[in-house]
């Protein structure tokens, strides 16, 4: 009897098909259009809470307030991502999303009202950002899992590219309008146009007619061990994965403290100018989402493990960085690695992984994305306490290159055993 986590099945057996679409093509997709939408208004959504979201913890206890919130806006991950995977394997996908969309809009009710009577506790916002990231654990990997189903596999690179690309820009615009909207609105009245966005999401989901048929009773059940074994053979997917967390660690626990710190102290200057470095970042994203629309990646996992190698020219430059000029390039090739790399390695994911496992292994790559930001701020940005922001940079530009590398050479390497295994092996 065939392993039904290592034999490759039929959907995912080499076919002739057409090349892969472009960004029009693929929003002519009715389904991909509803989907494209629902994440982008999300997205924008998020741009404004993360304006109140930070205000509201830093008058109430100050940076440790601040550290708290973003604790809460992490931790979840690490607790239910790989729950959230099985149940994207388990049940039908866009009722997951569409749940998930609805928890999120009516948990932000009640903080936006709070907030609009001036009685908004420091502990009810990190409640409110802790079952914010829990249920999207949940709705990432069924958003990963659905979205092969509603472009084709061979579409996957173009259309997360696309709304990665999307998603940042309407973050930056997010910001500048919410900077215009604070002139006549409070700030807790963003708290309750995210709660909006998330009721406006789960209606466009709710109009997507591409579903995943949820396993039948009888069926055997998903288990979380099986996301894991699925990977053991696809070394180069499974590499990228583990970069991915011990990158997204090093670069986050950096970026979150030091970035602020570096231009505060040794720039010498306000909230404005992290603003636009900030603003840089998301810049450098955007502009490799545009590239990867256009131009697709073959060994899509390699490609993901080489991108980190970008950060010793970025992190390297904060080290050095004597101009807001410095800083912001530094900020946007970061933009570039990261954007690059999270693109990739979903995308190989969704090209490589049977439908039956996707949920978990998506599952897994969102606990590891997610997650490192709460490692990052435990580990690694503590440091910023006892040692020069400088210094710390340069350490992260040299490490997280060779954690990239490093992880290429084994995918590298597993990949020409295989290959010699099978020239040695009996033709039959």
């Amino acid at each position: 009897m065939a392993d039904p986590v290592t034999t490759v099945p039929e959907e995912l057996m080499p076919q002739a098909s057409a090349p892969p679409e472009g960004a029009m093509l693929l929003l002519r997709r009715r389904d991909f259009r509803r989907a494209y939408a629902a994440v982008t208004v999300s997205e924008l959504g998020d741009a404004f809470q993360y304006v109140a979201l930070m205000w509201f913890a830093l008058v109430a206890a100050g940076p440790l307030g601040v550290i708290a919130v973003r604790l809460a806006d992490s931790v979840p991950a690490l607790v239910f991502g790989l729950h959230g995977g099985v149940l994207a394997d388990r049940w039908d996908r866009r009722r997951l999303m569409i749940a998930a969309d609805l928890v999120r809009g009516f948990v932000l009710v009640p903080v936006a009202i709070a907030g609009l009577t001036g009685h908004l506790p420091l502990a009810v916002l990190i409640a409110a950002a802790f079952v914010l990231t829990t249920a999207a654990s949940y709705f990432d990997p069924a958003y990963g899992g659905l979205l092969p189903a509603l472009v084709e596999r061979r579409n996957v690179q173009q259309a997360n590219a696309l709304v990665r690309a999307t998603a940042d820009a309407l973050s930056v615009v997010g910001w500048a309008v919410a900077a215009l909207l604070l002139a006549f609105l409070p700030i807790s009245a963003f708290f309750a146009l995210n709660a909006a966005s998330f009721f406006l999401s789960a209606s466009f989901l709710i109009g997507i007619r591409s579903r995943r048929r949820a396993v039948e009773a009888g069926g055997e059940p998903a288990r979380i061990r099986e996301g894991f074994a699925v990977l053991r053979p696809r070394r180069a997917l499974a590499a990228s994965v583990a970069v991915l967390g011990i990158a997204v660690t090093l670069s986050s626990g950096t970026w979150i403290v030091g970035v602020p710190e570096l231009v505060r102290s040794t720039l010498g200057r306000g909230a404005g100018s992290f603003s636009l470095v900030a603003a840089a970042y998301a810049l450098g994203s955007i502009c490799a989402g545009a590239v990867l629309v256009r131009r697709p990646v073959r060994r899509k996992a390699l490609a993901s493990l080489l991108a980190w190698a970008l950060y010793l020219p970025a992190y390297g430059l904060f080290a050095i960085a004597g101009s807001l000029g410095l800083a912001l390039a530094a900020g946007f090739v970061a933009g570039v690695a990261q954007g690059s790399a999270w693109v990739l390695v979903n995308s190989a994911a969704q090209e490589e992984i049977p439908d039956r496992l996707l949920g978990r292994v998506t599952g897994l790559i969102a606990l590891v994305h997610r997650g490192a930001h709460a490692t990052g701020l435990l580990f690694v940005s503590p440091l910023f306490a006892v040692v020069a922001a400088p210094t710390v940079f340069a350490a992260a530009a040299v490490a997280i290159p060779l954690v990239g590398l490093a992880g290429a050479l084994v995918s590298v390497r597993a990949a020409g055993a295989r290959g010699f295994e099978r020239s040695r092996s009996p033709r039959s």
